[in-house]
């Protein structure tokens, strides 16, 4: 047992040992959570040691390179698409604090008028000393376009603070509203509904403000009182009604709410049901939800009288995350395999089609090609498709990874909405659809300065590798058109699997200078996620949390196998609940990776569990199980990172943390780096710089990492430096001959199920 000074000792042994479902369960390293003032110096040493590798001379000198070709890659736009809001285009243009934080000035005008500043934050006093770590969460509109709310990140730790202005007026409200999560302006102009979180920021009541009062004097509309479910506030389309959410992932209430009556309340679902994902209102129509109700995976129900009716239901591979509603038709976004598609369904006679984007209109610049912008594309339906997303074989397609995201859209009788498209090769177009007319148009591309990007040499391809229960996992290839399957390709595996949320595959700056370099991105679609519904979750969860990691090792052993790359110049990353997947896939066979990223991650699993008074973990119950049920602790215990920690040569590793993470707390992520030290043997492969091959990144912020685009780029190439170098001029294993050998069966998973144990 490590002793450390200054703390009680009687404590220790208590703290450090307890008897839980009848075995002795020691955590070595308890005191990091419970004596915040231990943190210190290892914050100050995991800094020193940081320093001191990037300022080695060769290091810095892909640091640098990465670096000034990234940043040089701005964006070239100076403004957003202006979208139409009632009689006003809104927009934002892009500006800099002095600090180099990066924020949007909005602006508007009428019917393509004058410009008029609706809200500059340089010029609110208030805001001056946090210029180098806010961001604007969200920003509401009075209905008289007179009042704006916006909510404010002051310490980007996802601690908020609503502000309130008139749009003539630089000067805000005296009130600010502490704690508030989301909130919205009321008919009458006069009052906000507001979301309030709970010292575990779970947002747990709806308040009713009104203007010119103070906080203390606001009235409490609902109170959720169970941990397990938060708030969500939302608003019908046509402006009638809020939606107040009451929910987990698996169900929910709803609640209606008269936006001129703000204290009649009326419950639409109760939780019994299964989970509502979101209401519209029609005018003519009545309401149209988004749910899963008696189903697997989530439809869209439309009202008829008292009762609710199916309206669409998905075909075979759909997968529903967005539904938008216009007068006269319903636009729903979905994914298949995480590939993200539109489907138009006209309201009057039920008419249905999915819109069709070309690669030659994603991949031409529009600006050069304005011949090119209207498409008449409406008569391609994916059932017609014949880019077989669904066979076992290899897949490829100019546009695979897109990203696909609903604009603001605002106006309810509008004929025409947009969108934003990405790929990892294309960042954040802009595309308009007319629904009278049927016809595409590319209203913005990224226009990136610096040095020009090849992206034509480039591609996606899909592949399937087997689990080890059998099941195919999709894996996407982002790579240069020549890759070839020769062992010698450095390879960045990327997973999450958890929570439902599909694994992106997003654009990336810091990546395009990594394709150059030759760097292969690889994404793994693994179960926990909800790539292919619902059900691709649920195989994941809780008792069966295993299966996520058997198959990021499955996927990692078929691109070894196939020879897209070699054990040692195999990487791996994950984020948040990410990183527990891949820091389990470490523990379990070391010798699969190179180096290991881990952003913001969650490694001390069931120490984490086992404290109720932690903002997290009640609702991640659902996710991972709750320990105080033996099965689900001995479940936990056999793969949670921190516990699993061996004496063995581990891969060289990156981790981000944040002072302000209260998602994956600081404490969390040192005890898993101060047990790691103790406990790995010293790898002969790598050249390194200190003990161990261990970089510990630890910023001020919080779960997603540093504010403004910049601060984002430099995380990015200080990971991606760490990784150059140790597949790269740090790497002791790269011969020739350990390149072309054969490989070793061991690697396959599924021929050795004695490699993976459940402790």
């Amino acid at each position: 047992m490590i002793i450390k000074r200054g703390l009680n000792f009687s404590r220790l042994i208590k703290e450090a040992s307890k008897l839980i479902h009848g075995r002795q369960y020691i955590d070595h390293y308890w005191y990091l959570k419970s004596n915040p003032e231990s943190l210190q110096p290892l914050i100050d040493n995991e800094t020193k040691i940081k320093n001191s590798f990037f300022d080695q001379p060769q290091i810095k000198e892909i640091f640098n390179d990465y670096y000034q070709i990234s940043y040089g890659r701005k964006d070239g736009r100076t403004h957003d698409i202006p979208e139409l809001y009632d009689e006003y285009e809104y927009n934002g243009r892009f500006a800099y604090f002095d600090t180099g934080n990066d924020y949007q000035i909005i602006e508007r005008s009428l019917k393509g008028g004058e410009k008029e500043v609706v809200l500059d934050l340089r010029k609110i006093q208030f805001l001056k000393q946090y210029h180098a770590t806010l961001k604007l969460t969200k920003l509401k509109i009075s209905d008289d376009h007179k009042l704006i709310a916006f909510g404010i990140d002051l310490l980007n730790n996802e601690d908020i603070v609503w502000l309130m202005k008139y749009i003539d007026d630089e000067r805000v409200f005296r009130t600010k509203l502490f704690d508030c999560f989301d909130a919205a302006f009321t008919k009458d102009n006069q009052h906000l509904v507001y979301t309030q979180y709970d010292d575990k920021f779970r947002p747990y009541r709806l308040m009713l403000h009104k203007l010119g009062t103070t906080q203390e004097d606001d009235e409490l509309l609902f109170e959720e009182k169970d941990e397990q479910f938060y708030l969500d506030l939302q608003q019908t389309k046509d402006g009638k009604y809020f939606v107040l959410l009451s929910q987990t992932k698996q169900s929910n209430e709803v609640i209606l709410i008269d936006r001129d009556n703000p204290k009649k309340v009326q419950v639409l679902f109760s939780r019994k049901e299964n989970a509502i994902n979101l209401v519209h209102h029609h005018e003519k129509h009545g309401l149209y939800i988004l749910t899963n109700k008696n189903s697997y995976d989530y439809k869209v129900l439309k009202q008829e009288g008292d009762s609710f009716i199916d309206f669409y239901c998905p075909q075979q591979g759909e997968v529903l995350q967005e539904v938008d509603l216009f007068h006269q038709h319903l636009v729903l976004y979905f994914t298949k395999e995480s590939e993200s598609f539109i489907k138009v369904i006209s309201l009057e006679n039920k008419e249905t089609y999915n819109l069709y984007i070309p690669p030659s209109l994603v991949y031409t610049d529009h600006q050069k090609n304005k011949k090119n912008l209207l498409r008449n594309i409406y008569d391609r339906v994916i059932k017609n498709d014949k880019s077989q997303y669904f066979l076992n074989k290899k897949v490829e397609n100019e546009v695979l990874g897109a990203t696909i995201e609903p604009g603001v859209n605002h106006n309810y009788k509008s004929d025409i909405f947009q969108f934003h498209l990405s790929t990892p090769l294309v960042y954040d177009q802009v595309y308009q659809y007319n629904l009278q007319k049927k016809q595409l148009s590319k209203l913005q591309d990224a226009n990136l300065t610096g040095k020009p990007f090849k992206r034509e040499e480039y591609t996606c391809t899909r592949y399937y590798a087997p689990s080890k229960d059998g099941t195919e996992i999709p894996i996407t290839l982002v790579h240069h058109k020549g890759l070839q399957k020769n062992r010698q390709n450095k390879l960045l595996l990327h997973s999450y699997g958890a929570y439902g949320v599909p694994q992106e595959i997003p654009f990336n700056i810091v990546y395009l200078n990594a394709l150059e370099k030759g760097w292969t991105l690889a994404y793994a679609h693994i179960r926990g996620g909800n790539e292919r519904g619902k059900d691709w979750h649920r195989q994941a969860i809780q008792e069966n949390k295993i299966k996520s990691i058997e198959d990021l090792l499955g996927c990692a052993a078929y691109l070894i196998a196939e020879g897209y790359t070699h054990p040692s110049l195999l990487c791996g990353l994950g984020a948040s609940a990410g990183a527990t997947t891949l820091g389990a896939a470490v523990n379990m066979r070391p010798d699969l990776w190179k180096c290991a990223i881990m952003l913001s991650p969650f490694l001390d699993v069931l120490g984490s569990l086992l404290d109720e008074n932690l903002p997290l973990t009640k609702s991640d119950y659902l996710e991972f199980g709750n320990p105080n049920d033996k099965k689900i602790f001995d479940t936990i215990l056999s793969y949670s990172p921190y516990e699993n920690l061996k004496s063995q040569v581990y891969p060289a590793i990156y981790i981000s943390a944040g002072t302000g993470d209260f998602r994956a707390p600081l404490w969390n992520v040192l005890k898993y780096t101060e047990k790691l030290k103790q406990i790995a043997v010293k790898s002969k492969k790598v050249e390194i710089i200190g003990d161990h091959p261990f970089i510990i990144d630890i910023n001020d912020g919080g779960h997603y990492g540093g504010a403004g685009a910049q601060s984002v780029i430099e995380e990015r190439t200080r990971y991606m430096t760490f990784l150059d170098y140790y597949v790269g001029i740090g790497n002791k294993e790269i011969t020739k001959k350990s390149l072309t050998q054969d490989i070793d069966e061991s690697i396959q998973l599924a021929d050795e199920e004695d490699k993976i144990q459940k402790q």
